[in-house]
């Protein structure tokens, strides 16, 4: 009788360490593993030996031979602001005319554009929370959302530069892609997408210097010095690029990340001069992954962009930096260089031909 209430004991308790397990597992996939997403399998990495000169040896390449992408970051930072910091918040967005550049900075590197007709969504990432990975790779947020996904209105495009977690969100994705017309993307970055359940027949994929016309814009990617992957064990398995947007009226070119290379001297040559240069300022690890200020008003002057916006800050603070001084440094240093800068608050969409006014040193009331 009591081997029998034993037994019943052993099996009770095997049952309930089978269904944690199965729990944990469930969880595991959604919380983390699907998150990530999925890279390109054997027979689409075989297709960029085709599609891509940087490709070789099993991974994408930089143009110059930059080294590892390791590299120590302080995620606790210096200086960081007391509260979060206010932003203009995005209620509603007219529709803009055919020759309009109308522009708003969502902070990080994440922007909302108005081109050709269209809006346009670079690098977004407008959940506050989400999946524990994504909350682990990235810090807390320092800044307000300027954008609520709920008042988000139909998207012609959205622009992915590359895979890392600070730029491409699983949360915002899912959220949003009901919203969306079409993604531009570096190759591979459409794998990912594709397992998180967008229509493949939304995506064009692009190598460096390909180009894809859109309802009458033109989205190319541009060579960056950079590095991907969502963790160590996938690293370089996809492109990453910059972005020239252009239509018959206007031209804005984001640089994605990327440290100072002679890319931008042939983005001239080949694109022309833009009138709007959104530049990393990340001041970011690896050095040659990001821009130093000094290194930004030179490659403004390779590009020869009339303005320069400094992006990839005021949301995480992530490095050992001042969270103000990537915004600071860039506007000093292109004083000194003789180069215009804009400086727009988070949320605010402004047009072009107002860029003058945007130069307040807002960060000051911050502080």
């Amino acid at each position: 009788m009591k081997k029998h209430k034993a037994l019943k004991i052993i099996i009770a308790i095997l049952l309930v360490l089978l269904i944690l397990g199965c729990i944990g597992a469930f969880a595991f996939y959604k919380y983390f593993t699907v998150p990530v997403g999925k890279y390109p399998d054997k027979a689409r990495a075989a297709e960029f030996v085709k599609l891509s000169e940087q490709y070789s040896d099993g991974q994408f390449h930089n143009a110059d031979d930059v080294g590892s992408a390791a590299g120590a970051v302080n995620m606790n930072g210096f200086k960081k602001p007391e509260k979060l910091i206010s932003a203009e918040k995005i209620d509603s967005l007219e529709p803009a005319a055919k020759d309009e550049l109308n522009i708003g900075w969502l902070g990080h590197s994440s922007a909302l554009v108005q081109i050709g007709g269209d809006n346009v969504l670079i690098d977004p990432i407008l959940t506050t929370s989400g999946k524990p990975l994504q909350l682990y790779s990235l810090p807390a947020r320092i800044s307000e959302m300027p954008l609520d996904i709920d008042n988000l209105p139909d998207i012609g495009v959205l622009c992915i530069s590359h895979d890392h977690f600070d730029h491409l969100d699983y949360g915002t994705i899912t959220a949003v892609d009901s919203k969306v017309s079409d993604y531009v993307v570096p190759l591979g970055v459409d794998s990912l997408l594709v397992g998180w359940g967008v229509d493949r027949q939304k995506i064009h994929t692009l190598g460096w210097w390909g180009n894809v016309e859109l309802r009458g814009v033109t989205y190319t990617l541009t060579p960056a010095q950079h590095y991907s992957g969502r963790f160590a064990g996938k690293q370089y398995k996809t492109l990453w690029g910059g972005f020239y947007i252009a239509d018959s009226s206007h031209s804005l070119y984001f640089t994605g990340d990327s440290g100072y290379c002679d890319a931008f001297a042939e983005i001239y040559d080949r694109l022309g001069a833009p009138e709007v240069m959104l530049a990393d300022a990340g001041q970011d690890a690896p050095a040659w992954s990001h821009m130093s200020p000094e290194e930004i008003t030179k490659a403004a002057q390779d590009v020869h962009a009339q303005y320069i916006i400094p992006v990839h800050w005021g949301a995480y603070l992530y490095s050992d930096y001042d969270w103000y001084k990537p915004a600071d440094d860039v506007v000093k240093q292109a004083e000194a260089d003789g180069i215009a800068v804009a400086t727009p608050k988070l949320g605010h969409i402004f047009s072009f031909d107002d860029i003058a006014n945007e130069n307040t040193h807002w960060w000051e009331e911050a502080e």
